[in-house]
């Protein structure tokens, strides 16, 4: 691993807390009241289309800057080339659980007839699923968005009824996906170079 390559795969990270984020706060449109007025709901949408468009855009010139191209990864010696293979294990693995465990739990849901648990559910796994990334990448700051995440999901699994517990379940979510992306996006050099002084398993 080095820092070019860090970079690279890090822009990857701030534009899936983007795309994370504008989803939550979506969802979240939905639990404003009907009543509320079109200027409201316009205003909302333009601050979740805006705000994914402006991380996106800098998560682009993240990887720009870091000036590394997927095609070098066939150039890594042989050390290198096993980290990335490691790195890709864990990381198509925990996608693998994240989705049986998002599904598992969406079904028992529906069995139990405890739907309005669905979305705290979703987001209790989402937040979870950082724990490894954050092993595997050394960002803590994973840690950290996975900590308040979960928090925030099992606040809406008790203490909140509907439609309260949605609404404050996505915007907390999306705070969290998009805190996190600007924090990225700030700490950048500083991130890559903490995590580059730590040891890379194999």
């Amino acid at each position: 691993m080095n820092d070019r390559q860090f970079l690279w795969g890090l822009s990857g990270g701030v534009g899936v807390f983007a795309i994370a984020g504008a989803f939550w706060f979506g969802l979240g449109i939905s639990a404003v009241p009907t009543n509320a007025g079109w200027p409201v709901f316009a205003l909302m949408t333009a601050f979740q289309v805006g705000g994914c468009a402006a991380l996106l855009w800098a998560a682009v010139r993240l990887r720009r800057k870091s000036r590394f191209r997927a095609s070098e990864l066939r150039q890594f010696d042989e050390r290198q080339k096993a980290e990335t293979r490691h790195i890709m294990t864990v990381f198509r693995w925990t996608v693998v659980g994240q989705i049986v465990l998002i599904g598992s739990a969406v079904l028992w849901c529906v069995l139990a007839h405890a739907e309005p648990m669905i979305w705290p559910s979703i987001g209790l796994v989402v937040s979870l699923h950082l724990i490894p990334f954050a092993r595997i990448f050394h960002v803590r700051a994973y840690y950290l968005a996975a900590g308040a995440g979960s928090i925030i999901s099992l606040v809406a699994f008790t203490g909140l009824t509907d439609p309260y517990r949605l609404a404050f379940l996505c915007g907390g979510m999306a705070a969290v996906m998009w805190v996190s992306a600007v924090y990225l996006l700030s700490s950048a050099d500083r991130i890559a170079g903490r995590a580059l002084r730590e040891p890379w398993a194999v």
